[in-house]
């Protein structure tokens, strides 16, 4: 399963958008969407840039619901996980 646009578009809306890095108050340099791996302070990136991270990001996040999750998921409690 994969998490559907409705779900990206709540995530996008909660996390919103920014294009230079910061820091997210503990000390972890963020980018995009809430995107983390391999930020540098001072990193920008363009709006299909982060686009791109986030799907990566929901990627992995998918792949371990798949795995871990053992009951029947419907849409709307997948994209929640």
């Amino acid at each position: 399963m994969q998490t559907s646009q409705r779900g990206i578009d709540l995530i996008k809306r909660f996390e919103g958008l920014r294009l230079t890095a910061y820091d997210d108050g503990v000390g972890v340099q963020t980018i995009g969407y809430g995107h983390t791996a391999g930020v540098k302070p001072g990193m920008t990136i363009t709006a299909d840039q982060a686009v791109q991270f986030l799907r990566e990001d929901l990627h992995s996040a998918e792949h371990d619901i798949d795995r871990l999750v053992t009951v029947h998921l419907c849409q709307h409690q997948f994209d929640a996980l």
